[in-house]
């Protein structure tokens, strides 16, 4: 378990070779999906890209990362927060992702999101919030008035999410999923 007054944040922006991060941020996203399996590493490929590549791509400097020290000079990423200022169902971008026009009324109010992931060996020391108040205040300093987050309805990490201050809810199914969409205004 890392130290967390060993905790540093900086933004994928700042890293000079994202490549360098690669693994941990694979080990992590892997670790902390619902989705174990995939038929071929092109889906699991496109899976990667879908939920955490193209916010990388994207936008660096709203990707944050927490990274904790192994030993001086070597840190690891324990933590990460991949965000969008882009309201999803007016975006071509996210068109792939077949919910959001369903949700436009609260993407309007919400228009920002994110997906965040931490290392199971890092949980519960205060980093995802730090990571979400981060991203929050981006948000806020764009002027926009609100994130939300969509998760699954049973998922563990919707008590997360309201600790957070995440408190608008409206439940969907989608393709048989119970789904919830999480806003929080800033």
């Amino acid at each position: 378990m890392p130290n967390p007054h060993a905790i540093v944040f900086r933004r994928a922006s700042e890293i000079e070779s994202l490549e360098t991060i690669r693994s941990d941020l694979d080990a992590i996203f892997y670790e902390s999906s619902l989705t174990k399996t995939f038929p071929s590493d092109a889906v699991r490929a496109a899976f990667r890209e879908r939920w955490l590549g193209r916010y990388l791509d994207f936008a660096p400097e709203l990707f944050h990362l927490a990274f904790a020290d192994r030993a001086v000079g070597d840190e690891r990423v324990v933590g990460y927060l991949a965000g969008a200022l882009d309201d999803p169902a007016q975006t071509e971008r996210y068109r792939d992702i077949g919910y959001f026009p369903r949700l436009s009324e609260w993407t309007a109010r919400f228009p920002a999101h994110l997906h965040i992931n931490v290392a199971s060996s890092a949980r519960s020391l205060g980093i995802g919030q730090a990571l979400i108040e981060r991203f929050v205040g981006d948000v806020a300093a764009a002027g926009l008035p609100g994130v939300h987050v969509v998760t699954g309805a049973m998922s563990r990490n919707v008590g997360f999410y309201r600790r957070n201050g995440f408190t608008s809810a409206h439940e969907f199914d989608w393709q048989g999923v119970p789904l919830v969409f999480l806003g929080r205004l800033t």
